[in-house]
């Protein structure tokens, strides 16, 4: 998914007045998040309900434990199996991509389907209002962009922003990324879903997976998103899961010294980087396909990482938004990488 703070190609949004847009995307904009929570906790552990926490400069209280959710596309569903709460799940927008969850998530949700949709002239879904109150979430997960935060406030809906989908970027998240992110995440989901033990428990299996990367030096990388059909490439910067991603397999990207998270780049630009790796990130199709995409673009052949055939396609949710998906990217990444020649 690949959104922008001006600029955005459209992936799953909701705008909930007399219907609910879910635009689609393809990629996601970083921005100022949820400002991590001091929940008071029952005797059990778990959050003492209700709980106010500050999201993407909203106050949000979520009275009681959130039981059914309705998710606008599916990039927070590593965080929902890590904390347990993929059989919460009531309605989503788009169908899960093959080989991202684990099988008990593909069962859990094999008999839910889409909300109903109806294609817009720009290429999105349009959602009714009616299809997605019909769902009776009591919880709404989806970017601030994509729903109408006070038409489902005034529906007495809670709507809870993974702080990648901020509308507006925060001087926090312009820094350059870390895996902080990642844990910071959990522990507002955590909370808003009344499981801050399950949180820390991820928290503590991702700082333990990460340890076991045993990072070389690989150079310099650039990680480019392809799209319409070679002819548009875009960079992550050092906002952007990427850098953390590729610090922890030995690689430095050229594009750190970037304020924005993604943005569009012309390949003399990146020409003028010369990374000695291209890491292309994908949401749909094949692999090969987006090698195939990449190499269409005029100008890509004066690439030195092209000249020497080190091209690798890494699935998009390997890296942003942060995940618990994101921590798995550094494994993913080095198995392709050291499968180069």
């Amino acid at each position: 998914m690949r959104t922008r703070t001006r600029s955005t190609t459209a992936a799953a949004t909701i705008g909930l007045l007399a219907t609910v847009a879910v635009l689609s995307l393809s990629a996601c904009t970083t921005s100022s998040g949820a400002t991590e929570p001091n929940p008071r906790t029952s005797s059990s552990g778990g959050t003492h309900f209700p709980v106010t926490i500050q999201n993407c400069g909203s106050q949000v209280t979520i009275t009681a434990t959130p039981r059914r959710i309705v998710l606008v596309n599916n990039d927070e569903l590593p965080n929902l199996e890590a904390l347990h709460a993929v059989d919460r799940i009531v309605g989503v927008t788009a169908p899960l991509a093959p080989d991202l969850y684990t099988k008990q998530t593909y069962r859990e949700l094999a008999d839910l389907h889409a909300l109903s949709t109806k294609q817009t002239s720009t290429g999105g879904s349009v959602v009714s209002q009616e299809s997605l109150l019909g769902a009776k979430p009591d919880l709404v997960i989806a970017p601030a962009n994509a729903v109408d935060r006070d038409a489902l406030q005034a529906a007495g809906i809670p709507l809870y922003t993974p702080s990648a989908y901020c509308a507006n970027p925060g001087p926090d998240l312009s820094r350059t990324a870390t895996f902080g992110r990642v844990w910071s995440e959990l522990r507002t989901l955590g909370t808003v879903l009344g499981e801050p033990a399950l949180a820390s428990d991820a928290i503590d299996s991702g700082r333990a997976t990460l340890a076991t990367q045993s990072p070389k030096d690989r150079g310099t990388a650039a990680a480019l998103y392809v799209s319409s059909g070679g002819s548009v490439l875009s960079p992550y910067g050092g906002p952007s899961m990427v850098t953390p991603v590729f610090r922890a397999v030995g690689l430095r990207n050229v594009y750190a010294d970037s304020h924005e998270r993604v943005f569009d780049a012309g390949v003399e630009d990146i020409i003028s980087r010369d990374p000695q790796t291209i890491v292309l990130l994908y949401s749909s199709g094949t692999a090969q396909d987006t090698i195939d995409s990449f190499l269409t673009a005029p100008g890509t052949s004066g690439l030195s990482a092209v000249r020497h055939h080190r091209i690798v396609a890494l699935r998009f949710p390997f890296t942003d938004p942060p995940s618990t998906l994101s921590v798995s990217g550094p494994a993913e990444l080095t198995r392709q990488l050291d499968a180069l020649r």
